[in-house]
């Protein structure tokens, strides 16, 4: 089968085969396999027919993408909607985040009558431990009729999600469609900094030289070890010289912190990667996009700008979103060589290079450092290698053999991809929306989610290992004195003394320590006697039973201690099974508790203040608790942005923040975070998981500063936050200021004041909107000078 002058494999026929029988379709395919054709074919049928498909993506940059590309080919039937975005939001094919799909299907179904298919693109963002619950509530809510297309590169337990699927959407037939086959193979490699490549036997080899020496190996003594000459023919022990060497660039290289991945680009700068005709190149279109996205004045542009005329850049959450656009194009343009970035490059813009490097295994999670889970390591890694360009795709992780485990290296690199979990968990205002709908029925959503899915397979399993452990016979205690209960009083009695013993040594030391004067020798006599006096009579108990002399003791007591895992292993596993059986719906139980108690729902169904919180998406509980504590109606459009910005914001410790320097609003900050810590107090009495986090008041001076017109590089006068973490900031405290202004019907004044406060935010390098505008400009003028260029003849 041919599309678009291109003959089709085999795996894109059968999902377009799936699609054409309207049947709900899972693609399971190596990155660059061309999973997208299978999307841009769903689009282009439907249209024809007038029905609407709504396209998905996880993350923004990738739906700004997909925005551009699908536009570049159906002009004006394209409509984005995202949480800062809205163009055309009534086209035919409607591009959006997840969450804004989910919400639509809560909030207004029946807008949903038209449309044909939702693609699900990265649809393994289903194991996402914060957001995966999206993916899952879109699935189980979306009107029957709709069709679903999941992409993706990374789900090992597809037959089970796909007979999930088939479960819980009946009304269509569910195809799976796998492709093993990837079009750029990818070759693995260790390399050791200082010598070159290795193995992991190389690896275990230089791991044991290094514990024998009591040291990190010096980088001769790792070339000795791996006889280096063969292992790095540029001879410099630097991954990058190796690369260019074997002219395996331009390279992705992840670096898991944003100053390492600036230091690697300062650093590798001073390499000569590009001619001198490719520098002037690459600063002139670097010019060109910074002029076009209004960067030309722009600091940290002006910092990079030297970077990339070496052919080496950065890229990370940290810079301004435009700027992190013109790095993207220039990557794309194969000029630049080299770039740094951290793991979100990987789940963003379709980017692929020559190779991908690993700065290394392990990172920081927020909690702990690990090494990455294999699914990390192959999302990422399958960025190498660019179809139609490239052999081979080269992945090179670097190794630090003194504290390298090779059994993790090795469960890494070649290991298989850890299971797709659920990670269902609704939140309070999906709660209050399904309440709507089901009212005490709520509690059924729980057995249509991927975790019962799982569950029951996974209970079925721990009930099979408890009725067999319950079976097996255990051994009766052979009592000389035919007591045969005797031996377990003992032990528990000896236990009891063992614990006892434990605490009295505390105690006596306290004691000791308050009473060490000589006139309180008289005191501390007797309260040591109160501390010795249980001890010496659980010593008597035990003494006092019929086993302490016995000639069995030794052999009853080994009896009774593995009777007593027996049942404790027993007691253990129903544990489990009712932990397992009951955890999600008693976290909706706690949830409701909390929404009584507060005043969210009432015998009737939702309250004035349930129908304002079911209406917002993130933060609901906080936004509406603080409207009818009167936090709203009369405070500046300086002030609310001031608690919006505080309800969405989460400071860095390591960051600097400006103080408040008005009493009145930091006293009005301070009662807004006391209303919202009785909820969060309530939530860690009753156990709730993923309960809300404390108003942050950090970033306030600065969005002051911001309001009044001060331009982002001046920011830096009230923090050193990064520009890209005060932007995000800014625009996620726009997307829920607009949420909020949609449940103010009855409050025209309010409404107004929001609009307002809403347009001072908006601003330059806060307007999302306008970013993806100019984008979108320079695309179709770049198309336009291609179709007028004339044609060149090559000399």
């Amino acid at each position: 089968m041919r599309y678009r002058e291109i003959e089709l494999d085999a795996f894109q026929v059968a999902a377009i085969e799936a699609i054409e029988r309207h049947d709900t379709v899972i693609v399971a395919a190596p990155t660059g396999a061309g999973k997208t054709v299978i999307a841009e074919y769903a689009i282009e049928r439907y249209l024809a027919t007038g029905r609407r498909i709504i396209y998905t993506a996880p993350v923004k940059a990738l739906s700004n993408q997909k925005f551009r590309d699908f536009s570049a080919a159906w002009v004006d039937q394209i409509g984005i909607v995202t949480g800062d975005v809205s163009i055309n939001p009534t086209a035919p094919v409607l591009i959006m985040t997840t969450e804004i799909f989910r919400n639509t299907v809560f909030d207004d179904p029946a807008r949903l009558h038209d449309v044909e298919y939702v693609i699900l693109d990265e649809i393994h963002y289903i194991n996402d431990i914060q957001r995966g619950t999206v993916w899952e509530e879109s699935l189980i809510f979306a009107p029957p009729h709709i069709g679903f297309i999941c992409l993706s590169a990374t789900i090992p337990n597809l037959d089970e999600f796909a007979d999930w699927i088939r479960e819980i959407r009946p009304q269509l037939n569910t195809a799976v469609v796998v492709e093993q086959h990837r079009p750029v193979p990818l070759e693995h490699h260790l390399w050791v900094p200082g010598a070159g490549e290795a193995t992991l036997k190389d690896v275990r080899r230089l791991s044991d030289s290094a514990a024998s020496k009591g040291r990190r190996l010096r980088p001769h003594e790792a070339k000795r070890v791996l006889g280096a000459g063969q292992r790095d023919p540029s001879g410099t022990g630097d991954i990058v010289a190796h690369l260019e060497h074997l002219n395996r660039l331009p390279c992705l290289y992840f670096c898991f912190s944003r100053a390492a991945c600036e230091q690697n680009a300062r650093r590798y700068a001073e390499h000569e990667l590009l001619s001198e005709a490719e520098q002037a190149r690459m600063l002139e279109l670097f010019d060109t996009l910074s002029q076009q996205f209004g960067l030309a004045e722009d600091a940290a542009a002006a910092r990079l700008r030297p970077l990339v005329g070496q052919g080496t850049a950065f890229h990370h959450a940290g810079m301004l979103p435009m700027l992190k656009e013109v790095v993207e194009r220039l990557f794309a343009t194969g000029l630049l060589k080299l770039l740094f970035t951290t793991e979100t490059f990987a789940v963003g813009v379709n980017m692929p290079a020559a190779t991908v490097v690993f700065e290394s295994l392990e990172k920081y999670d927020g909690v702990d450092t690990r090494y990455l889970l294999t699914r990390e390591y192959q999302q990422m890694a399958g960025r190498a290698g660019r179809r139609g360009i490239d052999e081979v795709g080269y992945i090179y992780a670097r190794i630090d053999p003194a504290q390298a485990v090779p059994e993790e290296i090795e469960r890494i690199v070649t290991g298989a991809v850890e299971p797709t979990e659920s990670q269902f968990n609704l939140s309070y205002a999906s709660i209050l929306s399904l309440w709507q709908r089901y009212g005490e029925n709520v509690f059924s959503v729980v057995e249509m989610s991927f975790a019962n899915f799982q569950n029951s397979t996974r209970l079925r399993e721990l009930e099979a290992d408890l009725a067999d452990l319950k079976a097996e016979p255990q051994p009766a205690i052979d009592c000389l004195k035919n007591e045969p209960k005797s031996i377990r009083r003992y032990l528990a009695s000896q236990e009891e003394l063992r614990r006892a013993k434990n605490r009295a040594d505390g105690e006596r030391r306290r004691v000791e320590r308050r009473c060490s004067g000589r006139k309180q020798q008289r005191q501390l006599a007797h309260e040591l006697r109160l501390i010795e006096d249980p001890i010496q009579r659980l010593e008597e108990k035990v003494r006092g039973s019929l086993c302490h002399t016995c000639q069995r003791k030794k052999t009853c007591s080994q009896q009774q201690r593995a009777i007593n895992t027996h049942y404790e292993q027993i007691d253990d596993g129903e544990r489990q099974i009712l932990r397992i059986r009951h955890h999600h719906r008693d976290q909706i139980a706690k949830r409701l508790a909390v929404l009584r108690e507060f005043g969210y729902l009432d015998e009737q169904g939702l309250t004035a203040k349930g129908d304002m919180a079911a209406s917002l998406y993130g933060f609901e509980l906080p936004i509406t608790e603080l409207f009818y504590a009167g936090f709203f109606e009369n405070m500046s459009e300086q002030e609310i942005a001031a608690l919006m910005v505080a309800v969405v914001f989460e400071s860095k410790r390591t960051t600097w923040y400006a103080a408040i320097d008005n009493a009145e609003l930091k006293m009005y900050l301070r009662e807004a975070a006391l209303v919202i810590r009785e909820i969060e107090r309530r939530e860690v009495e009753l156990g709730i998981e993923g309960g809300l986090e404390s108003l942050d008041e950090s970033l306030t001076t600065t969005t002051l500063a911001w309001m009044d017109g001060v331009a982002l590089d001046e920011l830096t006068a009230v923090t050193d936050a990064s520009g890209g973490d005060v932007v995000r900031t800014l625009r996620h405290a726009v997307d829920l200021l607009r949420q909020f202004r949609r449940s103010l019907d009855q409050h025209p004044l309010l409404r107004d004041k929001i609009d307002l406060c809403i347009r001072l935010l908006r601003r330059d390098e806060v307007d999302a909107e306008r970013q993806l505008r100019l984008g979108h400009a320079i695309d179709r003028a770049a198309d336009v000078a291609r179709t007028a260029a004339p044609l060149v003849e090559p000399s």
